[in-house]
């Protein structure tokens, strides 16, 4: 019972944890699965902080897991996007998530750092946790959580800002306005809304239609567009306007599974980054 109850408390926290670390939906409910079977055979009740301890086992396995998995990511077929995270009005772990520091543009630069140094940010600058508490996780001096932390602000000042920046309700606007000008095929509209230096991610894993390297600048990512629509049939095809990772995506499903999600990134009122996830492996989660 009492396993149970931390279940139902942390459950949604420390999946939030290890999503952002890993950026893939079946690695982090692994991760969470295996800390609360471990915790099954262990006796916590002596623990007086049982959300610190938790933390700690998640944030470490995913530590490790990023360590075994960096080959693959180095050998990967073409750019690697995050598994998407389609959110619900009704899952319990969107009041967590909250929309803070989910979004592919802000996973794809937490790729960048170290598994600590990812490890450090995410507690100290998502979760607000203080350096005591960080230590006492990645079992490191407060001094040095501190050192980790103001690295990668120096690093990547960039980082600290996309996390803190407002939800600003007209990004919703420009991406419905973005969907609708696709699915009318105005090309017209959508120069407007795509900044002259954007740049689209599609992720195929080499197994579908996916560009194999980033696409930038506006004329080259709208022919990209063409060229992929040009290999959906809309007869098969069923487009929805979902959330993804906290904000407004699309959600393409064909006759029997989910072939396409795409998210996007605004700045100053204009497309700069859309994120095409189509490798099938990484939907398999998806079931909307």
């Amino acid at each position: 019972m009492e396993l149970q109850k931390l279940y139902s408390q942390f459950q949604p926290l420390l999946f939030s944890i290890a999503y952002r670390m890993l950026g893939t939906v079946s690695d982090a409910e692994d991760i969470v699965h295996d800390v609360y079977l471990q915790a099954g055979e262990k006796t916590i009740e002596h623990v007086e902080n049982k959300k610190a301890y938790l933390c700690k086992m998640v944030t470490n396995k995913c530590i490790d897991h990023l360590k075994s998995a960096a080959h693959k990511r180095e050998v990967y077929i073409g750019p690697w996007l995050p598994e998407p995270l389609i959110l619900n009005d009704n899952d319990p772990i969107i009041d967590v998530m909250n929309g803070e520091a989910i979004s592919f543009a802000i996973l794809l630069l937490l790729e960048k750092l170290k598994p600590v140094e990812r490890a450090v940010f995410i507690l100290r600058e998502v979760l607000d946790y203080d350096y005591s508490t960080i230590s006492q996780i990645l079992n490191r001096s407060e001094s040095n959580c501190r050192k980790v932390f103001s690295r990668v602000k120096n690093k990547f000042p960039m980082i600290k800002e996309e996390v803190e920046a407002p939800n600003d309700p007209k990004i919703d606007k420009i991406i419905k306005t973005f969907v609708l000008a696709l699915d009318q095929g105005n090309i017209q509209k959508i120069e407007e809304l795509l900044r002259q230096d954007v740049t689209l991610y599609s992720d195929g894993g080499g197994k579908v239609y996916a560009a194999l390297k980033p696409v930038y600048s506006k004329d080259v990512v709208i022919r990209f567009i063409r060229n992929l629509l040009s290999h959906n049939d809309k007869k098969q095809t069923v487009v929805k306007i979902v959330n993804v990772n906290g904000e407004t995506g699309l959600l393409v499903r064909g006759v029997d599974h989910v072939k396409t999600v795409i998210c996007f990134h605004v700045k100053n009122d204009q497309i700069d980054g859309i994120y095409i996830v189509r490798n099938p492996e990484k939907l398999q989660h998806v079931y909307l």
